[in-house]
């Protein structure tokens, strides 16, 4: 069975070489004169994850961890001329300090045996601000944009999950006491249940890919909690050591399909950017013709991503679902409530997440360009799209292997109900990819057909702009869910002749609830205190001299009393 290090430096290995690989041919033009700080901030991220995960103690892993993140913070600020991207790099640096500092007070609090539930809140703090847990998650959909997509492919894909590397380490399960067991399992459920929903929810209305897919690592971190913490309920209740192992097994094999395949689409969207200069959905389309490798690798790593069968983000996940059902079979009523939990928060971020990327790939790669931009794309350099099928190749390949690392971890226990999920997807698979190849040698297109005029409510004349855009697809779901995402639209409505809809638009926006509705105020009223404070330091120093004179009194007047 591989250890927990060696399941999270693979990672750090194939989603970093993936990296640096298409990072040779993403940075081009004026960005050339910053080369070599790229490639310092980078190295130095790739080796400071390294040393996370083979720190030997409190201290070396506690250095590591602040040197990872200021190693990542340059890379988030690689393009600083940009006002967004110095305002995400500010937001991310907070985000890695304040996580430090609470991991150091969670390694001072696990030197006292009465303090184990404050070190473990306190290690939820630090933790959860790498991993991205409601509502930390704040520096997540603004550092993803900004950075270059080689760093935000390693970032989402093998830095991210080292925060359940942490808890794995310092907190784990085999041999905590019962109750601080249920203790930690329901809060990994509940951080899991929303951040799954939550993450890809928000989701849904982003026009910007990268965007997007950085709220899809929410989601996904959503569904590796809510592995980890059903394993712990299971360790809770006792007794159940085959269910416990099958689920921490799926979420491990979640956490190397998240890394594979969000790093494959953080890629292919650098590779959009790079051809296009833009990642607005709305201004893309029609690139699956003119990008045939990127679209196709970007296509089949979102299907996977989405844990459609028969990849393997759908084995992962089934393990977690085996999970689930059989602790609501088990009558217990905790695990009865968690495994429920568990179950509706898979399948309705499951669902999301197929709308999600339906709409990223449809609205990015299908139908016409929307743009001049889109329109004169090409292909990248081979080596780009290559990185991209490392990725992808090493997805595919955990197939047979998620097979051997689930039966190893639970002794064959449900390891017959993952192969026959595997043989069902696998021959669907053929059987697709059969008819595909058929339809293009034994019947292929016949002499180029004229296009002629379509009923179409009075346009003779379909353009680009009557087909369905990002924020359009989404609309219907982001209506539904409105009150939850708070999304604001604006509408341009017809101004001249209802036969030339050029005249008419509609634009959304959706903020992330945690930044504009907790933590910009909470820094904003910080930031006012501190503003009337900072007056006594221009005081004048009669008015020192009396407020000290005024403390001492007080001091003698406290020791006489006393």
């Amino acid at each position: 069975m591989l250890s927990a290090e060696t399941i999270f430096s693979i990672p750090i290995l194939a989603v970093g070489g993936a990296a640096a690989v298409h990072a040779t041919a993403y940075i081009h033009g004026e960005a050339r004169r910053h080369l070599p700080r790229f490639w310092c901030f980078f190295a130095f991220t790739l080796a400071s994850m390294a040393a996370v995960v083979f720190a030997d103690g409190k201290l070396p892993f506690l250095l590591a961890w602040e040197a990872m993140g200021l190693a990542s913070t340059g890379l988030v600020a690689f393009e600083s001329k940009e006002k967004s991207v110095r305002k995400a790099t500010w937001i991310y640096l907070l985000a890695c300090h304040a996580g430090a500092c609470a991991l150091m007070l969670a390694g001072v609090l696990m030197n006292r045996p009465d303090a184990a539930i404050a070190a473990f809140a306190c290690a939820v703090v630090g933790f959860g601000l790498k991993i991205g847990f409601p509502p930390f998650h704040a520096w997540l959909p603004e550092a993803h944009p900004a950075a270059p997509a080689p760093a935000s492919a390693i970032m989402s894909g093998a830095m991210i999950p080292l925060g359940f590397f942490g808890f794995l380490k310092f907190f784990p399960v085999v041999g905590m006491e019962p109750s601080n067991a249920a203790i930690y399992g329901w809060t990994f459920l509940a951080f899991g249940a929303i951040g799954s929903v939550g993450g890809i929810l928000f989701a849904l209305p982003q026009a910007n890919l990268k965007r997007l897919l950085a709220f899809s690592s929410v989601e996904n971190m959503g569904v590796v909690a809510m592995g980890l913490g059903l394993s712990a309920m299971f360790s809770s209740c006792g007794k159940n050591e085959p269910l416990a192992a099958l689920c921490l097994a799926g979420t491990l094999v979640h956490i190397l399909n998240h890394a594979f395949l969000k790093g494959s689409l953080f890629l292919a969207a650098g590779s959009v950017l790079r051809q296009t200069g833009t990642l607005d959905q709305d201004r893309l389309g029609g690139l699956m013709r003119r990008m045939p490798f990127t679209g196709t690798l970007f296509a089949v790593n979102a299907f996977g991503l989405a844990g459609l069968p028969p990849l393997n983000g759908f084995l992962g996940e089934l393990a977690i679902y085996i999970g689930a059902f059989s602790a609501i079979k088990t009558g217990n009523p905790i695990l009865v409530a968690a495994g429920f939990l568990v179950a509706v928060s898979l399948s309705v971020t499951g669902g999301l997440a197929i709308a999600a990327y339906a709409k990223a790939i449809g609205c990015t790669f299908l139908g016409e360009p929307r743009s001049k931009a889109a329109e004169d794309a090409v292909e990248t350099p081979r080596r780009m799209w290559m990185a991209q099928l490392f990725l992808t190749s090493l997805s595919l390949a955990m197939i047979p292997g998620t097979l051997l690392f689930v039966h190893g971890m639970t002794g064959g226990f449900a390891t017959g109900i993952l192969v026959v999920a595997a043989v069902l997807g696998m021959s669907f698979a053929a059987i697709t990819v059969s008819l595909l190849l058929i339809r293009r040698f034994v019947c292929p297109r016949g002499a180029k057909k004229p296009r002629l005029p379509v009923w179409d409510c009075g346009y003779d004349r379909p353009t680009a702009r009557m087909a369905y855009t990002a924020t359009a697809f989404t609309q219907p779901l982001v209506d539904l869910f409105r009150p939850m995402l708070r999304t604001r639209r604006h509408v341009l409505p017809f101004k001249g002749d209802p036969a030339s809809p050029s005249d008419a638009a509609i634009a959304t926006e959706t903020d992330d609830l945690a930044l504009g509705g907790l933590w910009r105020p909470v820094f904003t009223k910080s930031a006012r205190l501190f503003q009337r404070v900072h007056l006594l330091q221009n005081g004048s120093l009669h008015l020192y001299i009396l407020i000290i004179l005024m403390a001492v009194l007080a001091l003698l007047v406290f020791a006489l009393v006393s």
